[in-house]
């Protein structure tokens, strides 16, 4: 999968980069920095488990791959993924680029970076943690918008593990004097 994608974005973005041309700079920096932005909005509505801004991040004809996620194809499928995520009380996801590249047309855009989430298993019960690494590709909308067109996540070789349960709380000793 990851050679899958690494190769679409190859594809893709095969003109990204800074461009000495002018013009060129300010359009790829321009869209690194909406990227950036998005990206803050988007770990905000994580947190909320806001279905319907959450699915906002994607184009209509999206596609998404993630843990547990075997591709979602279409706004439509990603939303509802995320709908139904977010009824797990332990959902969480959080994540951060390391690498933000644009096209220096600034029209196309990627963010790589790590994430983490933590959810419950539905064959066990319990409440698991993952952490990963992803890809997300960019475009920008006719409205000036940017959305992801492209998004693909995966975990990293045996990070899903059980959330450890929390020490109960004790009762203090009552003493008199």
């Amino acid at each position: 999968m990851a050679l899958l994608g690494a190769a679409a974005l190859t594809l893709t973005l095969g003109g990204c980069g800074k461009s000495a041309t002018a013009g060129g700079a300010g359009s790829a920096d321009s869209a690194k920095q909406a990227v950036k932005a998005d990206e803050a909005k988007w770990n905000k509505d994580f947190k909320a488990k806001d279905t319907e801004s959450l699915a906002s991040h994607y184009a209509d004809d999206a596609f998404f791959v993630a843990p547990g996620v075997t591709g979602a194809d279409g706004s439509t499928a990603i939303r509802q993924i995320f709908a139904t995520a977010s009824t797990d009380p332990a959902f969480e996801v959080q994540f951060s680029s390391d690498k933000i590249d644009a096209a220096s047309s600034g029209d196309m855009a990627y963010a790589r970076g790590k994430f983490t989430e933590k959810y419950t298993d539905k064959k066990t019960g319990k409440v698991m943690t993952a952490s990963g690494s992803y890809i997300t590709v960019y475009k920008k909308q006719d409205d000036g918008s940017w959305k992801a067109v492209a998004d693909f996540a995966s975990a990293d070789p045996d990070s899903v593990k059980p959330v450890p349960p929390e020490k109960p709380a004790t009762r203090a000793k009552m003493t008199s004097f």
